[in-house]
């Protein structure tokens, strides 16, 4: 990790410098507007500019990288940072300041981006979490650095200004030394709000109110505090509390969310937030200094906390792939949150007195805390182990997705080389001639060849299977992998790459069937059906094993799952399909086999058992006794529910819906099997429908 963290000094040294910059302008604009004598709405409205630009930023940076690169366009957004802070000290214009803050709000979240997607490009699985934690520790500090610059001279002047600029153009010179010139930019696709939105209202809401409450909050304690007369080193102090608490606070909290409900901590949260931010007032017209910095930073670090909390219950609901896509919109729905937060608060300052902006922000953490107390109604709450952990995140323009744990990792690819370039080319026009390049060059570079053979699968009139074949020939240590990848790329030729296996008397023929039924589990039917069909008549009792394998291995994956990618695994229509097709090849050991892959899951028991159902009035129409067909499903039913009491009723009713004649034997079988079925075969003739 030390390693790690010092091949990327450049980009976080330069992104230190460069906030550095951004707190001490952060602090002196508003002090500076206060001693112009500008109104607080004039104020609020010039320091709402900067979300204006932070959000353009966000949409842009990485069409700007892509066509520029990393280093340049940081540069060039730096050094715009510093003359928009330049031009402020040139003449004191709200209209001008309002929009220079725009676009030091554009230049940040460009500059951002290309840090953030820097080290993402670095990252490894294990790393990116300490690497994002590093990044964010970095930059806050640099903010709450950057407060301390409003003593280095009178503010009635142009020279912290110039100090200003100068910092930021400073933290161009780590990144332009550098020697790497920055990984490559993917896009992650966008996820409209509206569907954002419907799947997680809460964790929307949440995040609109966090840019509004933290925003509003931090951009307008200058005005609070210059009320007071509190200036100079003492308004520094009071304004480094609170950034001080944004950064300390998210630890605590991080701790907690992951170990209570989120919901339930975040209603604590807000009353403790609401309560320390109505303390201030009180505090400051009793003199008490000390007990200001404590109360301005326990209610802005709770506030701070409301962005990272919005992301994870947003999280809970999403699947790991559409985390990306929907970070974009949430950093939407955050930064219109900041436009709105400062030039509202103005508003109430204006209107009703400095005192009156922390009666505001109360209100608004009570409408957030009403607002949670309404979702916790409607929808249960996740089990606290299947919460998405929460993770430290202030978003100051940047985009760190990539680095946050809770997404799906994509390792840096590194690009082909020459040769297998060449080779992926001449696929597209000569499919058959690459099969024998990528075999040479596979040969030549063992690691690279399962990404060759999976690359060259995907394109058209490439013959996968010989593809197959040859590579595994050639790196027969490989074969797994290679299997694996072109099963992934080309899932239509999985079943064919068996049939290829079991023609070789492969002994691994079980770890192939694992392998490519995880890397292409739609077409996990066939893949079983292939390998199964030559076992059928020789050893039936291994197509069950075989089954059950796949199974108890389908199984470990989804215990993996995340719950929200669990909710929309549609394995129960892989394994209905598998249980029909191994049934139909050995259909004597059909009911062995649907109670083996019933109990590897229990989830799906029921659909395999109506599976099983189907299968023998199947059986009984091709003229099989009623008698030996009620019988099978009666023992089925009374084995099974021994094994997975719980689904019992359900297990029964899928049985008796295909074969509605053979219900008494079945609820007979359930009694006679075992004393305590007895309360569960009632349960099941209170069912009427299922009897009919």
């Amino acid at each position: 990790m030390i390693g790690t963290l010092a091949s990327l000094l450049s980009p976080l040294i330069s992104g230190f410098i460069l906030m550095l910059g951004f707190g001490l302008i952060g602090i002196l604009l508003p002090v500076r507007m206060g001693l112009e004598q500008m109104s607080p709405d004039t104020i609020g409205l010039v320091l709402s500019m900067y979300a204006v630009g932070m959000l353009a930023g966000g949409l842009y940076s990485k069409d700007l990288i892509n066509r520029a690169g990393h280093i340049r366009m940081f540069a060039a957004t730096a050094a715009l940072s510093a003359i928009s802070i330049l031009g402020c000290g040139l003449y004191t214009d709200p209209i001008l300041w309002g929009f220079l803050r725009m676009l030091l709000g554009f230049c940040n979240a460009c500059a951002f981006t290309a840090i953030d997607s820097w080290l993402s490009g670095v990252a490894t699985r294990e790393t990116r979490g300490r690497i994002l934690a590093s990044n964010q520790i970095s930059v806050m500090s640099a903010i709450f650095i950057g407060q301390f610059g409003l003593n280095l001279a009178d503010p009635t002047g142009n020279t912290l200004f110039v100090l200003a600029g100068m910092v930021m153009s400073f933290a161009v010179i780590p990144m332009v030394m550098s020697r790497s010139a920055g990984p490559p930019i993917e896009e992650g696709g966008h996820m409209p709000l509206k569907k954002l939105f419907i799947i997680s209202p809460l964790g929307v809401i949440t995040c609109l109110f966090g840019g509004l409450l933290y925003s509003g909050s931090l951009n307008m304690l200058p005005l609070f505090g210059g009320h007071y007369g509190i200036d100079g080193l003492r308004l520094s102090q009071f304004m480094g509390a609170a950034v001080f608490g944004a950064m300390a606070l998210q630890f605590p909290v991080g701790y907690l969310s992951d170990r209570i409900d989120r919901r339930t901590l975040m209603l604590v949260l807000l009353l403790i937030c609401a309560g320390a931010g109505i303390a201030v007032p009180f505090a400051a017209a009793a003199g008490q200094f000390a007990l200001m910095m404590l109360a301005v930073g326990l209610s802005v670090g709770v506030m701070a906390c409301l962005y990272p909390m919005g992301i994870s219950e947003t999280f809970d609901k999403l699947q790991q792939k559409d985390m990306v896509a929907a970070m974009g919109g949430l950093i939407a729905v955050y930064a219109l949150g900041s436009m709105v937060g400062p030039y509202a608060s103005s508003l109430v300052i204006r209107d009703y007195g400095a005192d009156a902006l922390f009666v505001f922000l109360a209100i608004m953490e009570g409408l957030l805390l009403v607002i949670v107390l309404y979702r916790m109604q409607v929808r249960e709450a996740l089990p606290v182990e299947d919460q998405e952990s929460y993770v430290p995140m202030v978003y100051e323009g940047g985009n760190a997705i990539e680095l946050d744990p809770r997404s799906e990792f994509h390792s840096p690819e590194e690009l082909f080389g020459r040769e297998a370039q060449y080779a992926l080319s001449v696929a597209e026009n000569h499919p058959g001639l690459a099969v024998n390049i990528a075999k040479t060059l596979g040969e030549m570079s063992p690691a690279q060849a399962s990404r060759l053979a999976g690359a060259i699968s995907q394109i058209d009139g490439v013959n996968a299977v010989r593809l197959f074949n040859a590579m595994s020939g050639a790196l027969p240590d490989s074969k797994l992998e290679l299997a694996e990848a072109v099963a992934s790329n080309s899932p239509e030729y999985a079943a064919d790459i068996i049939r290829q296996i079991v023609q070789r008397n492969d002994e691994e023929l079980t770890d192939y069937v694992t392998a490519i039924t995880r890397a292409a589990p739609e077409s996990g039917a066939d893949v079983l059906a292939a390998a199964a069909e030559t076992m059928a008549e020789s050893a039936p009792e291994d197509v069950v094993e075989l089954a059950q394998s796949y199974a108890e291995t389908l199984s470990e994956s989804l215990d993996e799952m995340r719950p929200a990618d669990r909710e929309h695994e549609h394995s129960e229509d892989w394994i209905s399909e598998v249980v029909k097709a191994l049934g139909d090849l050995v259909p004597e050991q059909s009911g062995e086999l649907a109670r083996a892959m019933a109990e590897a899951l229990p989830d799906a028991a029921p659909q395999i058992a109506a599976v099983y159902g189907e299968m023998l009035r199947e059986h009984q129409e091709e003229g099989a006794p009623a008698p030996d067909t009620y019988q099978r499903a009666g023992e089925f039913v009374s084995r099974l529910s021994q094994q997975l009491p719980d689904h019992g009723v359900d297990i029964a009713t899928a049985v008796i819906e295909a074969i509605p004649r053979g219900a008494s034997l079945v609820i007979d079988s359930l009694r006679s099997a075992d004393p305590e079925f007895a309360q569960l075969s009632s349960d099941l003739s209170e069912r009427p429908e299922s009897l009919s």
